[in-house]
Order: structure tokens, then C-alpha cells, then sequence
């Protein structure tokens, strides 16, 4: 007689009600399966549809000129001027040339990725980032993993400092096969770049697009506060550090609880540390492809700093970079060209998860309900304790980036409501400032139809939801409490 507890032998039937009982992994699979162009479809026809009930509403809105921004102006809101005003639905004769539009108002970006792509793709196709990436493992020796911390605080830096986010896309062709000699996986590589410089720009100290242009409209001193903006920024760099070290020890121990792991196994052939032994050292020519790569990159930092060179002077900067380079670094004209036509067509599809990404903005601006919305979000703080209000106000902001997508369009459209509310509820300025400014960082990055995490886990070989799991969890286990304690401690201490 058998047990209750002896489990049936493989020929034993199995009893048909078990036979059809649904997997449930088998809908997180089927999601997991589709491609972010399709859910953000989903989501546009969602948003379209939404425009039929939410009614319509305005603010006017006037000039003004921001000194962070070396003396740019824009457009900012009257927060006692909302008044309702007809709504305009937008239906399929409203959007059938959304997606055109919104690839051309992408066009910077779009090409700046495509640009980027194309020349490291040539220019590592000359073997001498391959030789300069084992040599620094080599130097580093068995403190290797040192290398993480440094990224991340120097990619935290170009956040902080300089609002830099986008330009960062190129490193991760570099950061990548860095992380995957060392041992780790393709996903070290991007959350060193993006989750450094995503929160380095959000708990910045310097950063002219969001804290600059919040400060100057909530008329708060300039750099202001910049001590205990550095001491915080420094924190959330270590905890940064810390995040991405236990994930990468993680991998290295067990490889196979990455996502990348079979991806990686194609790229570990061509890093092998194995490969070490068989290099002599590195020669002239690799020793002189790589000088230029980094006068390149020196270049473009200097002119976003110095000079405020946008997406065409950066494009352009790798774009030259992309043909000279690969040409010194010993490749033919025909074949420097056919890998910049490789590494371009390979970026295709986070091209056009950009460009669906502005259709979705478009549609709540050109429907008259996006300040409905944002009126609506804001309409009850005054009810609430000055503690939630602080709160709520950090809420209300990450809610507003994920429809607004700029952190300076965001601090022209807030401030001016946030500003009266804090004097209202006797919160200092400063303190509703931070609140935008962390706010800015929060939820941004996690939906599909944000395009740059998209662009950027498209380059590193990264599955985009299973990156998308990964970046909920450091959102929701550190920078989300990071922000909620800061602004606890700054609302109880009066930060000003």
C-alpha cells in the first residue's frame, strides 16, 4: 500500500483535472514575450481613450528667462490662472500622423544613438578596446572590482553636475564587455552607467536642468543648500555601489541567475581571460586608437560643459570619431564603413521606441488635459499635514515626469503651483524643491515608454523586462526610502 505522502511514479496516469490546470507564469511570460513597441501601443490607445472623458482644462502661461540655463527661457504657468476649456479628443484622424511626428521631434536623439552606436561598433571592431579592456583587468588584478564603485561615482558625477543622461548611451559599448572580462554579466555594464547617472541626476547638487530651474522659479538661491546636496548625492552613490556589488558577486558566483547568461557565453569567447596570456602587450597602433578614443570622448565633455553643446555637436563629434578612428586602427574604408552601418542598424528598434514615446505626451498636450491632470494632482495638498504634504508633493512630481519627460519642462510646469502651496502649508521652499527635484527620478525610468533605458539595454544585449525587474527592484529597495528619509529629515530640520 502506498502512503499518503509517496508521490505517483512518472508511468502512473495523471488525473485529467490536473492536466488542465493552468500554468500561472504562463500570462508573465506571455507579457515578458512581447515586444515594448506593442505595450506602448496598448498604452497610447489607453491614453487616447482617456482624452474622451477627462475634460479639458488650461493655465496661461508666460516667459521667463533661467540664468542655470544660460539665460534660455521658458514657458511657465500661472498657478491662479486654470479654467476649464473644451477638450479635444484624439481619435485616429487626430493621431494617424503621430508617430511620424513624434520620430521627427526625436530626430536629435534618435540619430545621436544611431550615430553612437555606429562608431563603436567600427571602431571596436579594430581589437584595440579589446586589448585596452584586458590590460586594465590585468592592472587591476584581484581588486577588480573596485572598477564598479569608480564608474558609478564618476557617472553619478555627470549627473549631478552637469545633467548629463543621454550623452552617457556610447559608455555602455565600453562598460559592457569591461564588466563581462571581469567576469560579471552585460547587465553590471548597463546599471553601472544608467542607474549611476539616472540617480546622480536626480539627487543632484549642480545639475542646471532640474535643480537649477527649480530653484530659480521657486526664486530660492542659486546653489543653495550644495553641503548637504553633496552629502546626500555621496550616499546614494555608496548605495548605488553597494546595490550593483551584491548583484555582481551574485552573478560571478552562479552565472546562470543572469539573464544575460547565454548572451554573455558568446561574449565571454571574445573577452575569455584565458585570452590574457596570449597577448604580448598592447602595440602602437591599439595604444594610439585608444588616445583618440579618449581625446573624443574629452572633447564632447568639454564642449557640454564649457560651450552647451546639444545632440548635433555630440552626434558629430562621434560620427568623425566613427570614421577616422577605425581607419587609424588599421580597418579598410569598406570595412570601417560596413560595421558603422552594422552597429546603426542594430539600434533600430530603441529608435523607434523613442519616437513612440512622444506620442504620448503629444496626446495629452494637443487633447487640453494635461493641466487638467496636473490641476487635479495638486488640488488637495492643502487638507493634508505639512509631513504627507512633503510627501505627496514627491508623488505628485514622479507621476508628472511620466508624462511631462523633461526634468526642466517638469520644474516649469510644478514649480509655480508647488511654490504658493509650500508657503501655504509653511514648508520651506527648499524643502519642495528637493521634493521635485528626487520626485524627477522615481518612476520615470520604469515605464516601457521611457526610450532611453530602452536604448540602453538594447545596446548592452539586455532583456528589456527582465532589465525593467531589476531597476523596480533598486527603485523601490533603495532610491525611493533614500528619498522618503531625506525629505523626512529635511521637512523636521527645516531645510532652507
Amino acid at each position: 500500500m502506498k502512503s499518503n505522502t509517496e508521490r505517483p511514479s512518472a508511468a502512473d496516469p495523471v488525473p485529467d483535472a490536473i492536466q488542465t490546470l493552468p500554468d500561472p507564469t504562463q500570462k508573465w511570460k506571455f507579457i515578458s514575450n512581447l515586444h515594448p513597441l506593442s505595450i506602448v501601443f496598448v498604452i497610447i490607445v489607453l491614453f487616447s481613450i482617456l482624452t474622451y472623458v477627462i475634460p479639458g482644462g488650461a493655465y496661461d502661461r508666460y516667459e521667463v528667462t533661467i540664468g542655470a540655463l544660460g539665460g534660455e527661457t521658458r514657458e511657465v504657468l500661472d498657478p491662479e490662472s486654470f479654467h476649464n476649456i473644451p477638450s479635444n479628443p484624439q481619435g485616429f484622424l487626430q493621431l494617424w500622423t503621430a508617430f511620424f511626428d513624434g520620430a521627427v521631434e526625436a530626430a536629435d536623439i534618435s540619430f545621436l544613438i544611431m550615430i553612437c552606436s555606429g562608431a563603436f561598433t567600427a571602431i571596436i571592431a579594430t581589437g584595440a578596446i579589446t586589448q585596452g579592456i584586458h590590460s586594465l583587468v590585468k592592472r587591476f588584478g584581484s581588486k577588480f572590482y573596485a572598477i564598479i564603485p569608480v564608474c558609478v561615482f564618476a557617472f553619478g558625477l555627470a549627473g549631478a553636475a552637469a545633467g548629463l543622461y543621454e550623452e552617457t548611451i556610447p559608455f555602455i559599448l565600453v562598460l559592457v564587455p569591461l564588466m563581462v572580462s571581469m567576469g560579471f554579466d552585460s547587465m553590471v555594464g548597463l546599471m553601472v552607467v544608467h542607474f549611476a547617472v539616472a540617480s546622480g541626476a536626480s539627487t543632484p547638487f549642480l545639475n542646471p536642468f532640474n535643480l537649477g530651474v527649480g530653484q530659480a522659479l521657486a526664486e530660492v538661491p542659486m546653489m543653495s543648500g550644495i553641503v548637504v546636496r553633496f552629502i546626500l548625492w555621496v550616499i546614494m552613490m555608496a548605495l548605488t555601489s553597494v546595490y550593483i556589488l551584491r548583484y555582481a558577486f551574485k552573478v560571478r558566483a552562479n552565472p546562470t541567475l543572469s539573464i544575460c547568461y547565454e548572451s554573455d557565453c558568446k561574449k565571454r569567447e571574445m573577452y575569455n581571460a584565458s585570452a590574457l596570456d596570449e597577448l604580448e602587450g598592447m602595440n602602437k597602433r591599439s595604444m594610439l586608437v585608444l588616445l583618440m578614443v579618449l581625446a573624443g570622448f574629452s572633447v564632447v565633455v568639454y564642449g557640454v560643459l564649457q560651450h552647451g553643446w546639444w545632440f548635433g555637436e555630440i552626434a558629430s563629434v562621434f560620427l568623425y570619431m566613427g570614421i577616422v578612428i577605425p581607419l587609424v586602427g588599421g580597418l579598410s574604408v569598406n570595412e570601417m564603413i560596413s560595421k558603422f552601418m552594422e552597429g546603426m542598424a542594430s539600434t533600430l528598434s530603441a529608435v523607434l521606441m523613442i519616437s513612440a514615446s512622444r506620442v504620448i505626451s503629444a496626446i495629452l498636450t494637443n487633447s487640453n488635459t494635461m493641466d487638467t491632470i496636473l490641476h487635479f494632482l495638486s488640488g488637495s495638498l492643502t487638507e493634508m499635514p505639512k509631513m504627507v504634504s512633503v510627501l505627496v508633493m514627491f508623488a505628485i512630481s514622479a507621476v508628472s515626469m511620466l508624462l511631462v519627460q523633461s526634468m526642466s519642462g517638469l520644474a516649469a510646469t510644478m514649480m509655480p503651483i508647488m511654490s504658493p502651496l509650500s508657503d501655504l502649508l509653511g514648508i520651506s521652499r527648499q524643502v519642495m524643491v528637493s521634493s521635485y527635484v528626487f520626485g524627477t527620478g522615481a518612476l520615470a525610468t520604469l515605464v516601457p515608454w521611457e526610450g532611453i533605458n530602452y536604448a540602453m539595454s538594447n545596446l548592452a544585449g539586455v532583456d528589456f523586462f527582465g532589465y525593467l525587474k531589476e531597476l523596480a527592484k533598486f527603485t523601490f529597495l533603495v532610491y525611493i526610502p533614500f528619498c522618503v528619509i531625506s525629505l523626512i529629515f529635511m521637512t523636521v530640520f527645516n531645510f532652507t
